[in-house]
């Protein structure tokens, strides 16, 4: 809070605000910066955090931080250069290959045990979040919201686990607090690529961090449904970009949000709508795996993301029917 005041007089100052393209829905100049008042400060603390505690090495924390810091740069210089597809992708795959060869990988999906795929899936899983968290960060506050509750619940999972390292989550979670005072509709400053990328890739890894592997049966199910709306927005995207010939990063409108927005929903009560569905998400994803645990927790996450394609799938043909109903018909890729 006290550092997002200083770094939003300082981009006006610049002249640094945030490009408005196909994808973007807000108008004016909006400071874009916000990410360097959570993202270097949770790397520092963290590791602090870590350092302190007795007999605990952070050293097998550091590739983290260290593929943490390239997300972040590589997001920044995004925000400024717009940089190509294959360069944001190479960093990205680079990013996300330090992490999964020191140890930070998904062991088991449920009853599933990944055994020799397990490095394999786990790279998937960082470069889609990361991407994921990107494209879902088109709403004041949204992105931000999102992994505050999503840190929060894995916060309390380690809490009631006895995990030693159940301060982690909430460190990025503070942060992040800090950082909606000003992003909260109408914003007055955005996270840009560098925050809503770093927010991904650490929420990729936090579950991965290996002393932090309680409840291992059903941790990897529970983040597949708390990061549902993200997840499911970038496959819709990757299917529709697909059949559509055209590149994966290449922007439009017709994300969930933009859909949202097409139905009659303003950006408050989209983030509101959405956030409300997310703390449900919340809700089950602790419920299943404190308290039911086992096979029927990972029924109820599987019944849980389930429920989310449902829901994806009223939104999409809910919208397209509106769209169809507007003078004019629907332009291109509105059947997507």
């Amino acid at each position: 809070m006290a550092i997002i005041p200083l770094v939003i007089g300082f981009c006006k100052k610049q002249g640094w605000y945030d490009t408005i393209n196909v994808r973007k829905i807000h108008s004016g100049s909006i400071p874009r910066l916000g990410s360097i008042g959570f993202a270097p400060v949770f790397l520092l603390m963290s590791c602090l955090y870590l350092a302190g505690l007795q007999g605990t090495p952070v050293r097998g924390y550091l590739p983290l931080v260290g593929a943490g810091a390239i997300v972040f740069v590589l997001g920044i210089l995004d925000d400024f250069y717009e940089l190509s597809a294959k360069v944001k992708l190479l960093g990205q795959c680079i990013a996300g290959l330090i992490p999964v060869v020191f140890g930070f990988q998904i062991i088991r999906i449920g009853p599933l045990e990944l055994g020799i795929f397990s490095p394999a899936v786990s790279f998937v899983w960082f470069i889609g979040i990361i991407n994921a968290f990107n494209l879902i960060d088109g709403v004041d506050a949204l992105c931000g919201s999102l992994s505050l509750s999503i840190l929060i619940t894995l916060g309390a999972v380690y809490i009631l686990s006895g995990s030693e390292y159940k301060a982690l989550p909430f460190i990025l979670a503070g942060g992040i607090a800090g950082f909606l005072v000003y992003n909260k509709p109408k914003a007055a400053i955005f996270m840009g690529d560098g925050g809503s990328q770093f927010l991904g890739f650490i929420i990729a890894g936090l579950p991965l961090f290996k002393p932090a592997q309680v409840f291992a049966y059903n941790l990897f199910p529970m983040m597949i449904v708390l990061t549902s709306i993200p997840v499911l927005d970038t496959f819709a995207a990757i299917w529709r970009r697909r059949r559509e010939g055209r590149s994966f990063f290449s922007p439009d409108k017709l994300h969930l949000h933009h859909k949202l927005m097409n139905m009659g929903y303003t950006t408050k009560s989209i983030l509101g709508f959405l956030l409300i569905i997310q703390a449900g998400l919340c809700g089950v994803a602790l419920l299943a795996v404190i308290w039911i645990e086992g096979v029927r927790g990972f029924a109820v996450l599987c019944g849980a993301f389930a429920a989310m394609i449902v829901f994806f799938t009223i939104m999409h043909y809910t919208s397209r029917s509106i769209a169809r109903m507007k003078p004019g018909g629907p332009e291109r890729g509105n059947r997507a």
